[in-house]
């Protein structure tokens, strides 16, 4: 066993040792070789009582190794033939390896994640706080024998037996169930990697790509034909000052789109009482800069991007726009105008009787490297936070508007990146939603 891997040892002004990970420290230990020999390397159980029988107070030797047993700060290694076959971490007491395994195991997880890590496999298993490191292939041929005919190893096979109370140990091995779970495993994994408690990984605002990357602008640079869009004049000014509670309650999703196209002064209002700038935060407390707009955002870090694509608008021609929040303003976006034409003729409506081509649609963005550069695990939890929120701010103000909104559930990101030519991976296509004028 040693101390697991983002450990740091920091010496203390009254002879200790605090033991830091992420920035906190999670242990003030006694400046003892223990710690030190677990810094820099691998030690037995044997190791390890050869160390107290040296020292002039042994119990301190084992009551250190417990705590850093208990305190989830240890990992430990399997080897076999002078060769490691794997790592599990945090580690369990030494007692959980030397309990009597069951005659026959039950089958591997089916939610259970394998990946690259280094030159390595990294085994996770959600909901599970333990992860195991595959060093050796033989691991893998025993898992791959496990899945195919289920598993009854031979006691005398002390290596593989240490794989699959590992596996045990961190609830990879389950009976297996005939009916379907309740949770996807995509789902499940999300919940996991992206909630405190289940794990302790690095989560949260860790700046992590601050001394790899610099931050993603404020603001995406306008490249095309910019347009001004107007203020909203007083009559738009008394609907957006329609009470709260009226509407809340008068808030529908609209499928049926009007008579007369949405003009661009409709546009221009729910735009800039939803999305605009308001405020730049700019100060030495911000690694990067931040902004105040109607709708909220993790850190103020706003990666959303709202394209609208028109394909009936009173005042605005067929085609791809993007809105600038800094100047309120829409910025033309080069297409390719077959496929844009063949998307916004397509109906996501169309089950719907009497639903017609919507005169909008606003397809939302995130510049991913916003939230990834300061956000650990979380990012994209919180780009999702925002998308809703960005939804419900459009969906209110469209409704005070007078406006037809509807939200779609399943987005055509691939296809929708294509028509704008967007990177999937730097600006994915997250959200989309139908606008149009209000039937009668």
């Amino acid at each position: 066993m040693k101390l697991r891997d983002g450990l740091t040892e920091e010496r203390q002004e009254n002879g200790r040792i605090a033991l830091v990970r992420s920035g906190v420290t999670v242990l003030d230990a006694p400046d003892h070789p223990l710690v030190e020999d677990l810094m820099n390397g691998w030690m037995t159980e044997a190791w390890i009582d050869r160390l107290a029988e040296s020292a002039d107070n042994p119990p301190v030797v084992y009551f250190l190794c417990e705590t850093l047993f208990s305190r989830g700060l240890l990992q430990v290694q399997c080897r076999a033939g002078g060769r490691a076959l794997f790592s599990l971490q945090p580690a369990p007491p030494w007692q959980a390896w030397k309990e009597p395994l069951p005659e026959s195991f039950p089958g591997f997880s089916p939610s259970a994640c394998l990946r690259r890590s280094g030159d390595a496999l990294l085994l996770e298993m959600p909901l599970s706080r333990k992860k195991c490191l595959i060093h050796d292939e033989r691991c893998m041929i025993w898992l791959m024998e496990m899945i195919r005919e289920g598993s009854s190893p031979p006691s005398e096979d002390t290596a593989r037996m240490a794989f699959y109370r590992a596996l045990q140990l961190m609830n990879a091995l389950e009976e297996v169930k005939t009916d379907s779970p309740i949770w996807e495993f995509h789902d499940l994994l999300f919940f996991h990697a992206s909630s405190i408690g289940f794990h302790d990984d690095r989560i949260g605002a860790t700046w992590r790509l601050r001394k790899k990357l610099p931050p993603a602008p404020l603001f995406k640079p306008c490249r095309g034909r910019e347009l001004p869009l107007p203020k909203p004049d007083e009559h738009f000014k008394e609907l957006l000052d329609t009470p709260l509670a009226e509407v809340l309650a008068g808030r529908r999703s609209g499928r049926i789109p009007g008579r007369r196209p949405i003009s661009l002064e409709e546009l221009s209002a729910l735009l800039y009482a939803t999305a605009r700038c308001q405020d730049i935060l700019d100060d030495a407390s911000r690694p990067c800069q931040g902004s105040r707009r109607p709708s909220p955002s993790g850190g103020a870090l706003h990666s959303l991007e709202i394209y609208p694509l028109i394909h009936q608008c009173i005042g605005l021609g067929t085609g791809a726009w993007r809105y600038d929040p800094e100047t309120h303003g829409l910025e033309s976006i080069p297409v390719d105008g077959k496929l844009l034409n063949v998307y916004l003729n397509s109906n996501p409506h169309d089950q719907i009787h009497g639903a017609g081509l919507p005169n909008v649609r606003l397809v939302i963005t995130s510049r991913f490297l916003r939230n990834s550069w300061k956000y650990e695990k979380i990012a994209y939890r919180l780009i999702l936070q925002d998308l809703g929120c960005l939804y419900q701010t459009l969906s209110l103000t469209a409704a005070a508007l007078g406006l037809a909104s509807c939200i779609l559930g399943v987005v055509d990101s691939k296809r929708l990146g294509k028509v704008m030519n967007l990177e999937s991976l730097v600006e994915p296509v997250i959200g989309e939603m139908t606008l149009s004028s209000q039937p009668g």
